[in-house]
């Protein structure tokens, strides 16, 4: 899907005309291992509009046996094309909403998740003094 950023329809519900946009993930609409404030958008919406996210997860190192499960075929894309900044994950977006402005309170509800990948993976990393307070030394 490369390319495809997102794409918007028009949906009518309890009589509100609002759009419903998709956006996919991808080397344009993915960043990798960090949150960053300073990111231009890759979709702006309406206040109201519906946003259907496609997001992807997982390192090179532990993508499984794609004859065995599936694996998005832009997950590789990004791998390939996007810097990975820190170990982290996979983002889609940012989403800008019109008219918001640094300060403003903004109300997002999750209407439906739903899976794309019938697999997952997670990592806990110990660091050797959980807080710098706290000695790791016996005694």
């Amino acid at each position: 899907m490369s390319g495809t950023a997102s794409y918007a329809t028009l949906v009518t519900t309890q009589s509100l005309l609002m759009t419903h946009h998709h956006l996919h993930s991808s080397p344009e609409t993915c960043h990798w291992g960090f949150f960053e404030a300073k990111l231009k958008p890759v979709l702006t919406i309406a206040s109201g509009d519906e946003v259907t996210i496609d997001t992807i997860s997982g390192g090179p190192d532990v993508v499984p046996d794609r004859s065995r499960f599936h694996v998005p075929p832009e997950l590789a894309e990004v791998h390939a094309k996007n810097e990975r900044m820190v170990p982290g994950h996979i983002l889609t977006g940012p989403v800008a909403i019109e008219g918001a402005q640094p300060g403003d309170v903004l109300e997002v509800e999750i209407l439906d998740v739903r899976l794309r990948q019938d697999w997952g993976y997670n990592l806990i990393r110990l660091s050797p003094a959980p807080c710098p307070t706290i000695s790791t030394k016996p005694g």
